[in-house]
C-alpha cells in the first residue's frame, strides 16, 4: 500500500484519551505514593478526582494495571491515559446496553450484536464500559470473547459462555472455520465484482495504532480479505460503493486497510482516509458456523431493528444486503 498524508489531528480527536508516559529514574525526585505522582506530574488534573479515575481505568505502573495502593519503585514507567471528556460525562460516550442485542444463547455460547462506539472488551485507556462486562452481568456468569470488533464497528460476533466453547472457537477462528461477512460503504466504484486481496500488514511507523501493507522486502503478517461488490449509488459528495467483506484471516484493522489498499477507503474512517461521516461505515454483517454441541450449522445476520441508520440506508440504495459466497 502506498504511504498515505495521515491526519494526525482528526486520529486525535477520535480517540478516548490523551496519552502520558514517564520513565522514572531512581535518580530523580518523586512521590513513593501512585496517586500523589500523578497529581505532581499533571497539576491541571483536580486532585481530588484520582479516586475516580482508578475505578475507570488507564493507569499503569511498569506495564500492568494499577491501583491507588500502588508504590512507586524506581526504575519504572509509569502511564495515564486521561480522558478528552469530563468525567461526569464519560458514561454519555457509551451506549448502554439492550438485553434484545443477544440474538441467540445456550449455555455454551451466545451470539449478540455489538453497537458502535462500545469496546468489545476492557480497553487500555479505560475498564468500565465494555461489552464484555455488559454480557457478563446480564448472563450472571464469566463470558469470553474469542474474537473482536473494532470500537467504532458494529455488528453480529459471538461469545463463549463455557470454557469449553471458548476452547473450540478459539481453534476455530485460528483455522479459519468461522464464516465472518463484513458490509462496507466505500468511496468511489471498483472495477471488479470481486476480489481476493493478499497483502500482508505491519504496524505504520508514523502512530502506534495504524496498520499498512508491506512493501519491498518487509516482514509483516499475512493477511487475506474476499471483497464482493455488492452495488453502487450516487451520493451528494460523490460515487459510493457498498462491499461485502470476507475476513479469511483476522490481522488488525485488515479490512479497512485492505479497502484503503485497493484506493476506496471506508466511509468515515478516521485512520485511512475515509470521507469524513457521522460514524465509520463498517458493520459485521453475518457470523456463519457449526455449533460444536448441538451438530447444526447456524447463521445469524444483523436484524434491521439493530442495524445502523447508514446500513439500512444503503440497503434502500442498492435494493436489500444478502451475503454471497
Amino acid at each position: 500500500m502506498d504511504l498515505w498524508e495521515i491526519d494526525e489531528a482528526r486520529i486525535a480527536q477520535s480517540f478516548f484519551s490523551r496519552y502520558w508516559r514517564w520513565e522514572i529514574s531512581p535518580h530523580e525526585a518523586f512521590d513513593s505514593s501512585i496517586v500523589s505522582e500523578l497529581a505532581r506530574r499533571l497539576p491541571h488534573i483536580d486532585a481530588h478526582s484520582w479516586p475516580e479515575r482508578f475505578v475507570l481505568g488507564g493507569i499503569y505502573l511498569a506495564g500492568r494495571a494499577a491501583d491507588s495502593s500502588a508504590q512507586i519503585s524506581p526504575p519504572c514507567r509509569l502511564e495515564y491515559y486521561e480522558p478528552n471528556t469530563p468525567l461526569e460525562e464519560v458514561a454519555r460516550l457509551y451506549p448502554a446496553f439492550d438485553p434484545s442485542c443477544v440474538l441467540y444463547h445456550d449455555e455454551d455460547l451466545a451470539a449478540v450484536v455489538k453497537p458502535a462506539g462500545l469496546p468489545t472488551t476492557p480497553a487500555r485507556d479505560q475498564i468500565r464500559y465494555n461489552l464484555q462486562q455488559y454480557l457478563a452481568e446480564h448472563f450472571g456468569k464469566p463470558v469470553h470473547m474469542p474474537s473482536r470488533l473494532d470500537t467504532a464497528v458494529s455488528g453480529v460476533m459471538l461469545c463463549s459462555l463455557s470454557s469449553r466453547a471458548n476452547r473450540y472457537f478459539q481453534k476455530a477462528y485460528e483455522r479459519h472455520l468461522i464464516g465472518k461477512y463484513y458490509v462496507a460503504e466505500v468511496a468511489g466504484i471498483p472495477t471488479w465484482e470481486q476480489r481476493l486481496v493478499q497483502r500482508a500488514l505491519t504496524r505504520d511507523v508514523r502512530h502506534p495504532v495504524l496498520r499498512r501493507c508491506v512493501v519491498h522486502d518487509e516482514v509483516g503478517e499475512s493477511a487475506e480479505t474476499k471483497l464482493t461488490l455488492l452495488g453502487s449509488f450516487r451520493a451528494d459528495d460523490g460515487d459510493h460503493s457498498v462491499f461485502q467483506a470476507e475476513p479469511i484471516t483476522g490481522r488488525t484493522h485488515q479490512i479497512r486497510v485492505h479497502c484503503r489498499a485497493e484506493g476506496h477507503s471506508i466511509v468515515g474512517d478516521p485512520f485511512y482516509g475515509g470521507l469524513h461521516a457521522e460514524g465509520m461505515r463498517l458493520a459485521s454483517f453475518c457470523v456463519r458456523f457449526h455449533h460444536p454441541y448441538r451438530n447444526e450449522m447456524m447463521t445469524f445476520e444483523l436484524p434491521p431493528h439493530l442495524q445502523p441508520e447508514w446500513l439500512r440506508s444503503i440497503s434502500d440504495q442498492i435494493g436489500g444486503i444478502s451475503t454471497r459466497s
